[in-house]
């Protein structure tokens, strides 16, 4: 089976999928991620809808794609109250999620007004928001195919089994994927592997067709296909095991009880959203954006700023993670901060 085909059922599978049994997130799980290291993400991003959401009169909508079990949704609107309690009188929320585990536990939470559940990114009607679409992580957690260049061309790397255990089987690359590579400008050196997430490109096109006014917004690790695929800086490609708060083993080991991911191809985000004729804003690493937005304005406590520190840290979250903000019918295309 091809890698994207295993990790799908590793991920999401829903009885064994490591994702719809319940991740561990959070210090002390698997792996963290911005919401869970502070609230004050979501108070960044909730001063940042409501300088755009200024603009509007009426219902405004948030939507998160990849909700999971609602504490960045439960922040957010937590802080658009304190921040503008006009706008929340006139916010309405959607979450989007596939795992029913995580959909089970949203709804259990405390959050006003309560949100919209959905299961998929298909379910949000076309040129039905205006507001924000937004997600954090959504894409590296997509299934991908996994690829490797050679002397005849490229090659896929596909999951057999051999003596009771998963494998490694080199195989000829599908076609959809040297497209893809080639329309990139990329070449993968014999030896240099990479991964290559069709899926993404299909949600992100999905969910920019629902947007009829306001932004598509996207936190993610990933690079621009030059950084993604440069055969020295990643000869291996980035698909990572996530487990017990460490990074790395084999992907092929322990389906659905560790974490697996890649990054994004920001490249192809980018060209996706456009071709549904949304104008790109900006593409910014995490740590300039959130510190632009007074990230630090949220620290109640000097604990509490450590912990924002982590967000913006060049040597972590603030440089590996970056934001796309593609726009549509917005005046000036830019995000103000």
């Amino acid at each position: 089976m091809s890698f994207a085909d295993f990790m799908h059922a590793a991920l999401y599978d829903p009885d064994a999928g490591y994702y719809s049994r319940g991740p561990a997130l959070g210090d002390g799980g698997d792996f963290v991620t911005s919401p869970h290291v502070s609230s004050a993400f979501a108070g960044a991003v909730a001063r940042m809808f409501a300088l755009d959401a200024a603009g509007w009169e009426g219902p405004v909508e948030f939507v998160e794609a990849a909700a999971g079990a609602g504490r960045f949704l439960e922040d957010f609107a937590g802080w658009i109250a304190r921040l503008d309690p006009e706008l929340h009188g006139r916010l309405r929320l959607t979450a989007v999620e596939r795992t029913a585990a995580a959909r089970e536990e949203l709804s259990r939470r405390a959050i006003f007004p309560t949100p919209r559940v959905l299961s998929e990114a298909s379910d949000l009607p076309e040129s039905s928001v205006r507001g924000w679409i937004f997600s954090n992580e959504l894409y590296d957690a997509l299934p991908t195919f996994r690829v490797m260049g050679s002397e005849s061309g490229l090659r896929e790397l596909r999951v057999g089994v051999a003596d009771g255990r998963f494998v490694w089987v080199d195989a000829p690359a599908p076609e959809a994927v040297e497209r893809h590579l080639s329309a990139a400008g990329v070449s993968l050196a014999p030896g240099q592997k990479g991964e290559v997430c069709l899926e993404a490109i299909e949600i992100h096109r999905r969910l920019a067709r629902s947007l009829a006014e306001g932004r598509l917004v996207a936190f993610d690790y990933g690079h621009p296909a030059r950084i993604l695929y440069h055969p020295f800086a990643r000869p291996e490609g980035t698909l990572a095991v996530h487990s017990l708060g460490r990074r790395g083993g084999d992907p092929l080991d322990e389906p659905g009880e560790v974490d697996l991911t890649a990054h994004v191809n920001w490249d192809s985000l980018m060209a996706a959203g456009e071709a549904e004729g949304l104008h790109t804003d900006r593409l910014q690493r995490q740590g300039m954006l959130l510190t632009e937005a007074g990230v630090f304005d949220f620290a109640r406590t000097d604990a509490e700023k450590w912990r924002i520190f982590r967000l913006v840290d060049p040597g972590g979250m603030g440089e590996e993670i970056s934001a796309l903000f593609q726009s549509r019918g917005m005046e000036g295309g830019a995000t103000a901060l």
